[in-house]
């Protein structure tokens, strides 16, 4: 006789992979809240950029006026134009001064190196209020007023640690042998990091340059000390703003600032993948 069939016992480690397919562990769970909770202020915003009426979320009618009229406005547009321009400007700046020292930093001795870049990285390590606060002190004390180049000087200092860092990222796996065979052939130093070093950081160096773009953009503490009446930055007049009016059309002027981030971000990562600021190379 055929005997009735008997369930199948699955092996203990298929069971344990079949149970955790079915419930999330406790990693995945915390992943999700906090992405969340990272992405909830952005859909306030958007949501709040939609309602036709007043800045509130959910929106009750939902209409793009407000994305219109924030780039007719007169205000919004010179703050843009003030914020593009400085923080071109700016990031060219500190990029072409954070190269040479990234390729000296990368041929000095590693402890000294180790403590000339945290010196470089002090904007990043002191709170930026009290780093705009102590800048503008010494701007005062120098040039007696703020003035375009003074807010100019600011911004550098501020971007100048973002291509320092993606660059030393960069030139930290770069194979000397590379250079020392360009230079065996009779390549000169210019020729040899003009056609053989250049190429291969540039990457570094476009990430570093983008970086600094996005944090010259959204700078508000420097800017709020620093700049002259008549040439704001767009986050001091989206402040301004805020202190004598509330409506939609500054959520949509924030909605169109978070899109021109999230581009450029973008550029960053398909340029040489975000994980090159923390000091890795992309794969």
């Amino acid at each position: 006789m055929i005997s009735a069939a008997q369930p199948t016992i699955l092996p203990p480690g298929r069971r344990r992979r079949h149970t955790h397919a079915l419930l999330p562990s406790g990693l995945g769970i915390a992943t999700s809240f906090a992405f969340l909770f990272v992405l909830a202020p952005l859909i306030v915003v958007i949501g709040a950029a939609l309602n036709a009426d007043e800045m509130a979320f959910p929106p009750r009618t939902v209409t793009l006026r407000w994305f219109v009229e924030a780039l007719q406005d007169h205000n919004f547009k010179l703050g843009a134009s003030v914020s593009f321009a400085l923080a071109v400007g700016s990031a060219t700046s500190a990029t072409l001064f954070a190269l040479p020292i990234s390729l000296a930093l990368r041929r000095a001795n590693p402890n000294v190196a180790r403590m000339l870049s945290l010196a470089f990285l002090g904007p990043l390590l002191v709170p930026t209020i009290i780093f705009a606060l102590a800048l503008y002190q010494t701007i005062m004390l120098l040039f007696g007023a703020t003035s375009l180049i003074s807010l100019f000087i600011g911004h550098v200092l501020i971007t100048m640690p973002f291509p320092l860092r993606t660059i030393a990222a960069v030139t930290e796996g770069l194979d000397p042998a590379l250079e020392d065979a360009a230079s065996s052939v009779g390549a000169g130093p210019l020729h040899t990091f003009v056609h053989v070093t250049l190429p291969l950081i540039k990457p570094g160096i476009l990430a570093g340059f983008l970086f600094a773009i996005i944090t010259s953009w959204n700078d508000f503490s420097i800017s709020i000390f620093l700049s002259p009446a008549e040439f704001k930055p767009l986050p001091v007049q989206i402040y301004e703003y805020l202190l004598y009016q509330y409506r939609p059309v500054i959520a949509a002027v924030s909605v169109w600032t978070m899109v021109g981030s999230v581009i450029v971000i973008y550029l960053i990562d398909k340029l040489v993948g975000l994980n090159v600021f923390v000091g890795q190379r992309s794969s």
